[in-house]
Parts: structure tokens; sequence; C-alpha cells
């Protein structure tokens, strides 16, 4: 039993030990009160049972897809994650993404629309003197 359940079985023990009756209009209205609060109490147990219920359910499907043994679920994994780059091709305008895969190997960037190749060109934004500095 909730702590309101509780609560509202205290103030309706009090009701009756005032003798309140129900053919007056007071007594009419706290009786309909009472109700009424009963009824808000029944509500929250049920959406409370309810809730429980929903949470194991999605425990229970958590452990059917990541298995049982994985413990802590680590949805985003951040290592596997790769940096992608919006590159705008110089011949068509087409913007398209590539990744950081692709610009550590030695191919040629094409453009997936016009296939033309493109050169990309990278400046050293640092106080350096050296080779990949951007030229203003």
């Amino acid at each position: 039993m909730s702590i309101i359940t509780e609560k509202i079985s205290y103030l309706k023990g009090l009701a009756e030990g005032l003798k309140v009756s129900e053919a007056s209009n007071e007594g009419k209205l706290l009786s309909e009160i009472l109700g009424v609060l009963e009824e808000i109490s029944d509500e929250i147990e049920y959406l409370n049972d309810s809730s429980d219920e929903i949470f194991d359910r999605v425990y229970d499907l958590e452990d059917e897809v990541f298995g049982e043994d994985s413990g802590d679920y680590d949805y985003f994994d951040d290592d596997d994650e790769e940096e992608q780059f919006s590159i705008k091709c110089p011949n068509c305008n087409t913007e398209f993404f590539i990744d950081d895969d692709d610009l550590d190997n030695d191919e040629d960037i094409l453009c997936p629309s016009c296939n033309e190749p493109i050169e990309l060109e990278f400046g050293c934004e640092c106080d350096c003197d050296c080779e990949n500095k951007d030229e203003d």
C-alpha cells in the first residue's frame, strides 16, 4: 500500500470519526472529494505498476539484443566512430562526405557525381614554419 493510499484512508477515517453526515452539503462535498482522491490513488498505483512492468520488459529486450553478459551497455562507443569531412567538388559543386580513412590511403578522392579526382590541400594554422602553412 502506498503512502498516498494510507493518507486517504486516514482522511476517510477522520471524516467517519467526525460523523460528517452525507445528507448535508458539506458532507456530500467531503465524500465526493475523498472518492476522487481514492480514484487518483488507484490510478497512480496502476501507473507505477505499469511502468515497473515496462522497465522490466525493456531490460529483457536489452538482454536479448546485447546479451546478458555485456553488463554496462555502451551504445555509443566513441572509439568506433570515424570523423567525417565535407568536401565540395570544384568541378560540379556537389557536396559529399568522406571519412578520415579515405584521407589516410593514397588513392585519389573521386567525386561521386562527376567521377573527377579532387585534389585536397591541407594548411597548417599554427605559428610554425612548416610546409603546410596556409598562404595568405
